[in-house]
């Protein structure tokens, strides 16, 4: 999924975005445009005006997820080990039964 996503660094605050916007979900708040994600409906129409390519579609990096001890990450993890392991070891088995 593509959401609208303001880069503070090249935003001028020129409202563009702000009028071309059919579901009034950005504004403008200390000279920088701002988006009401419960509002935006993503149809990219800000993305079109934006002169200074501040505001741009852009695909979200998922979150990261830290392999902490007990987690179900972790625990998956151990999991796929103990499976190759305990793979290695029936084919060493299987060898030595032939």
């Amino acid at each position: 999924m593509w959401i609208p996503i303001v880069d503070l660094t090249r935003c001028v605050g020129c409202s563009k975005c702000v009028e071309a916007c059919p579901e009034g979900a950005i504004t403008v708040v200390d000279r920088k445009s701002s988006i009401d994600y419960g509002c935006c409906t993503l149809c990219g129409a800000c993305d079109r005006v934006c002169q200074t390519e501040a505001l741009k579609l852009k695909e979200p990096e998922p979150p990261v997820v830290p392999e902490l001890p007990g987690t179900f990450k972790h625990e998956l993890k151990e999991f796929k080990y103990g499976l190759k392991t305990l793979r290695r070891e029936l084919r060493v088995f299987a060898k030595s039964l032939e």
